[in-house]
């Protein structure tokens, strides 16, 4: 009998811990004012949202708000130059972007930092490291052609 209450006892308590682990949705009404302004769009749709995005709108809300004019207004360039992409090339960004979210996070910060320097640079020098890098991938590219070539003749 003290089995049975013992085990019954840790599945409660294993079931309370993962409900309240569980993220409770927000209802419109108890967002705050600026979050409502700013999430105005998805107002009508808000309570069928699955709670984890409710959550990360909600989040991306108060970063917005926390913003300064000039970073809003560079968020927003950037969100327009995005969406004058064609859809493959914003697929295939993406894609790279979850592949980065993938690595360590010491190769992310080392990437980060690599940009960072590579952003400092004058604008000829990113060019010639550009052109450099294109030389040097075209050379790995028919240097793969050729070894493939290789193997079919064998």
């Amino acid at each position: 009998m003290n089995k049975l209450i013992s085990i019954t006892l840790i599945i409660v308590l294993f079931i309370c811990s993962t409900l309240s682990a569980q993220v409770i949705a927000t209802a419109w009404q108890d967002l705050a004012k600026q979050e409502k302004v700013v999430l105005k769009s998805m107002s009508a749709q808000w309570q069928q949202l699955p709670t984890e995005q409710q959550k990360k709108l909600q989040l991306g809300a108060q970063r917005w708000i926390a913003m300064g004019s000039e970073q809003r207004d560079s968020v927003l360039s950037k969100f327009e130059q995005w969406q004058k992409l064609p859809a493959q090339q914003q697929s295939a960004l993406t894609k790279k972007f979850q592949q980065f979210k993938k690595m360590p996070e010491a190769q992310q910060k080392s990437l980060r930092d690599t940009h960072k320097k590579f952003g400092q640079l004058s604008n000829k020098k990113q060019r010639k490291l550009i052109e450099k890098f294109r030389k040097s991938k075209t050379k790995l590219m028919d240097k793969k052609r050729r070894q493939q070539k290789s193997r079919r003749q064998r």
